[in-house]
């Protein structure tokens, strides 16, 4: 292809094809290039940008303008946490049809459910784009709010500048976007030696057109919390439950992302250059159950990420386009060389037999993936009541690495993890946003194209396969979100989705030992459906209520093949429904409450296997089904002194039992208040957790103190698959602003 410039140059560029059954190729560099050809011959005679013509996540009326939005969406204000200890993921846990898992203290694994949804099928996402290219690094948990300018949380239906395979909605962090020099400081210190340090600043040039910044934040946690666990009685070799601390579970992990760019030039409205460099390491306390501890198991990993993002607008600010690019490199390491085991006590017994703890052959899996990523997004606003979005989203991951006690090929005795694995993805997203009837009617419809082609090896140990096998999908999806605007205080909102989640390249390979692949996984498909009214009479009181119903089929689910190996595959059919309500009320302008409670119903349906037909309508195993927060919040200013803030916060959150397992319909009780039939060990006990804080601001907000208390009773807290939470803690925080 030949593109002219107006210097009369010529530049070739090649198409990259990627070969999908549509029989069509992309070439993403063409798009980029015919765009700034485009900027270059069009003669702008504004080149700022109008907020209210953008159609990015960026919004122009406040946070608010985006909860009235025909797609289903909630919102975080992270402004208002970052003076107080409150972590992101307790904030974001205490959201109607919202609960954050994790498997221990700060650091540790986890997911989030939303309306039933949990693992792959919700996507995460930072700034619009994909997460994929950042690691373990940058998520909920280690995240400060510092960061952060507020969390969009979709159910259902993702808009169209999101462009993921998301089966049951996603999580997009919005950083802080400053437009004046800024430079503040934070740390935070609190039980079980847990430290926060961060750091942000951004500076711009008088004329705003140079701008640099550097945002940074370092964790720490030794999480040696105490649990009840299990523990052999030495005299009389029983199990018996004893109160021991976690004593191999520390966590540490540093984040820097530095970057700068230009603004308002002929070419680009913004051209940013950035650079993003991780690091962390996680001590291993156990695996997924709290039975077998571990004592010198550890996890590293470092991400180095370059980034290029572009935006321009032409034809008046009607049409809008932005472009990033992405090419990352993760390492991870996983060591496990002990031939040993420890017991609850931090006890360690030499085994002969073994060359590690948690597999008995040990592991030094060194693993390096590539991540390229590039994101094009355009929306041309037609006229007042009507504008079209498209956006493209392709990932393309290599993975090799090694391990010299892992598994080798049955002939040659090559090291399984050496033979490169790769996953290419794209995912198209085409919408049209229409008004009617002067604006009270609002219709958002999408549809959207996914396309995956993978290529590596069989994996397992001592596999008999060395030749490269090749698998590939297309699947087309569809969205439609509808608003009726009843008056100025309230609407009433209704979504249906047809949606596609792309089996990733970890459940295709596995992980070359005890993970087997699977080729002829299928992509989870999933009918999702809303509706919802709200009523929010501003600064008093708003009320919001929503029914969703979800059908899934070939839900991708890791399964026991034969011991010790496992293997994803599709094999579970789920549906249901769900009930949330959600409310708030201003007694005065400095005190208020907020809560909110949720109820699904999921169960399993279509099981044909003999063996396992009676769970057909069993519940969704490990998920909790009711639950509920309540926040009362007081903020005055002028308290003590002029210009000083005063704030105080309460939060309570309830959680109903259940099950740990599957567990047959015809076991559980009659009604769901009433005392569970099975063992114990199965079910999840209802829990409460009260917390509460104060923050002390001085100068407008430029210094501020936080304290907060965490489980304030010390309630016996579990989570993700019955692992036991940390009981009454403490953490006090300083944030300084130097502007």
């Amino acid at each position: 292809m030949y593109v002219k410039m107006q210097s009369s140059a010529f530049i070739k560029f090649n198409f990259l094809a990627l070969n999908f059954k549509t029989k069509w190729s992309l070439n993403i560099f063409t798009i980029v290039f015919s765009v700034q050809f485009l900027s270059a011959q069009y003669n702008s005679q504004n080149d700022t940008i109008k907020s209210n013509v953008l159609k990015e996540v960026e919004i122009s009326t406040g946070t608010k303008a985006k909860t009235k939005e025909a797609i289903k969406i909630d919102i975080l204000d992270v402004k208002s946490l970052r003076n107080t200890s409150t972590t992101l993921g307790g904030a974001i846990n205490r959201m109607s049809g919202i609960r954050i898992r994790e498997t221990g203290g700060l650091g540790s694994s986890n997911s989030i459910i939303i309306n039933g949804f949990t693992g792959r099928a919700v996507k995460y996402f930072k700034d619009d784009i994909p997460l994929d290219y950042l690691g373990e690094s940058f998520n909920v948990l280690t995240l400060p709010t510092t960061m952060l300018n507020r969390v969009e949380v979709y159910k259902g239906v993702l808009p169209t500048n999101l462009g993921a395979d998301a089966l049951g909605g996603g999580v997009n962090f919005v950083t802080q976007r400053n437009k004046k020099k800024h430079l503040e400081l934070s740390y935070e210190y609190g039980s079980f030696n847990t430290q926060r340090l961060t750091f942000n600043s951004y500076s711009i040039s008088k004329n705003e057109k140079y701008f640099a910044g550097i945002d940074g934040f370092i964790n720490h946690s030794d999480n040696d919390y105490k649990v009840d666990a299990k523990v052999v009685d030495p005299e009389t070799s029983t199990l018996s439950e004893k109160n021991v601390r976690r004593f191999h579970d520390k966590f540490t992990n540093g984040y820097v992302e530095i970057h700068g760019g230009i603004r308002k030039f002929l070419f680009a409205d913004e051209l940013k250059i950035g650079i993003t460099l991780t690091r962390s390491k996680k001590d291993q306390q156990h695996g997924v159950l709290m039975t077998n501890p571990f004592g010198e198991i550890y996890i590293k990993e470092s991400v180095i990420a370059p980034t290029l993002h572009y935006r321009k607008a032409f034809l008046e600010n009607k049409l809008v386009f932005t472009n990033f690019n992405t090419y990352s490199l993760i390492n991870s390491k996983v060591v496990d060389t002990c031939g040993c085991a420890y017991d609850w006590y931090g006890n360690k017994t030499i085994v002969i037999a073994r060359e590690g703890e948690a597999d008995a052959d040990g592991s030094l899996a060194n693993i390096n993936f590539k991540n390229f990523i590039n994101r094009t997004f355009l929306n041309y606003t037609i006229n007042t009541t009507n504008s079209v979005s498209f956006n493209l989203v392709y990932s393309d991951q290599v993975r090799k690495g090694s391990d010299p006690y892992g598994p080798v090929y049955y002939f040659s005795g090559r090291d399984i993890l050496s033979v490169p694995a790769t996953y290419k993805k794209v995912v198209i997203a085409l919408g049209w946003e229409s008004k009617y009837f002067k604006e009270r009617l609002t219709n958002n419809f999408i549809l959207k194209n996914y396309n995956f082609e993978t290529s590596g090896t069989d994996g397992g140990r001592s596999s008999y396969n060395e030749e490269a096998v090749k698998n590939k999908g297309t699947n087309f999806g569809f969205a439609e979100a509808l608003k009726y605007k009843i008056n100025e205080k309230s609407f009433l909102r209704v979504g249906v989705e047809n949606a596609y989640r792309l089996p990733e390249q970890g459940e295709i390979y596995g992980d070359g030992q005890f993970l087997l692949s699977n080729f002829n996984l299928k992509p989870e498909k999933s009918l999702n459906a809303n509706i919802g009214y709200r009523y929010d009479a501003t600064n008093k009181h708003y009320f919001e209520t929503n029914i969703f119903y979800r059908r899934t089929e070939n839900l991708i689910i890791l399964v026991p093949v034969f011991m010790p190996f496992s293997q994803y595959n599709n094999v579970n059919k789920v549906r249901g429904y769900g009930v949330e309500l959600d409310g708030g009320y201003h007694f005065t302008n400095w005190l208020n409450i907020i809560s909110n409670l949720t109820y699904q119903n999921l169960r399993l349906f279509g099981i044909t296997d003999p063996a396992e037909i009676f769970l057909n309508e069993a519940r969704l195993r490990n998920t909790p089904f009711l639950f509920g927060n309540i926040s009362l919040n007081f903020n005055k200013n002028e308290v003590f002194k002029q210009d000083d803030t005063f704030k105080a916060y309460y939060n309570y959150s309830y959680t109903h039992n259940y099950y740990l397992a599957n567990v047959p319909k015809s076991s559980e009780p009659s009604n769901i208040f009433e005392k569970p039939k099975m063992d114990t060990d199965l079910v999840i006990p209802s829990q409460n957790l009260h917390s509460a804080g104060v923050v002390y601001s001085l100068n407008k907000e430029k210094i501020n103190f936080g304290l907060e208390v965490r489980n304030i009773f010390d309630e016996k807290l579990f989570d993700n698959f019955k692992v036991q939470k940390a009981g009454r803690s403490f953490y006090l925080k300083i944030r300084y602003l130097f502007n």
